[in-house]
């Protein structure tokens, strides 16, 4: 079995400087030559735009070959999805709806085959929604504005910790609704906008960009753990 390598977690959210997401995407790519990236875009339905516009930046990065799998399907090529994964040096989780994106992996039962490739080695980034999946839960509502409907739901957990990203504007609301959900001690981290980390599944993280925001919930009142 490999060493476990560090995941690369991305707020995303249209940064003012695209550099600094190509920079840390980067660190990905150390010591891989031509490396063949399988691009993961069930979280935007495999918007085509999407695509087009992560693939420059991940060749930038270092990206030998970029691969979309197209996995927002009712009855994709999972055989082909696998091999391309097998073989893949980095797979990239990218942005749109955490409940779409986890929605299609779950029901093509790759969830599990994702975090297992992790352990084995293969090297991850997620950007936007893609870092929240890599985490351990994240929240919906039934009914939107309505408190009272909000659930959690799991995501990959190959990170084992909970994360929002670009929420600053709304002051965390999602990110406090998941934290009250959880119970009292829960803790969760906010990623800015052009903030990034590397984190691992013994949830061990580390600021690669801008630092992230600590949030705990201390007997149902959330408050900031540092700034």
């Amino acid at each position: 079995m490999s060493e476990e390598k560090p995941a690369i977690l991305i707020a995303g959210g249209r940064p003012s400087d695209p550099a600094i997401m190509t920079r840390v995407m980067a660190q990905a790519f150390n010591g891989v030559h031509e490396a063949l990236t399988a691009y993961i875009g069930t979280a935007n339905g495999d918007n085509i735009e999407f695509f087009r516009r992560m693939e420059s930046g991940l060749i930038e990065a270092g990206a030998g070959k970029v691969v979309q799998l197209r996995l927002a399907l009712e009855k994709p090529d999972l055989r082909q999805a696998r091999d391309i994964l097998a073989r893949a040096d980095v797979i990239f989780l990218a942005g749109g709806e955490v409940e779409d994106g986890m929605y299609w992996l779950d029901r093509h039962g790759l969830s599990k085959d994702l975090k297992a490739l992790y352990h084995e080695g293969k090297r991850f980034i997620g950007v936007s929604a893609g870092t929240i999946m890599m985490g351990s839960h994240w929240v919906r509502w039934e009914v939107p504005e309505d408190d009272s409907s909000a659930s959690l739901f799991d995501c990959l957990g190959i990170v084992p910790l909970l994360f929002d990203v670009h929420g600053e504007e709304e002051d965390w609301a999602e990110l406090r609704a998941a934290l009250t959900l959880s119970g009292d001690g829960a803790r969760g981290f906010g990623l800015p906008r052009e903030s990034a980390v590397s984190a691992d599944s013994r949830g061990t993280l580390v600021n690669l960009h801008r630092k992230y925001l600590l949030f705990v919930n201390e007997g149902g009142r959330i408050r900031v753990s540092n700034s």
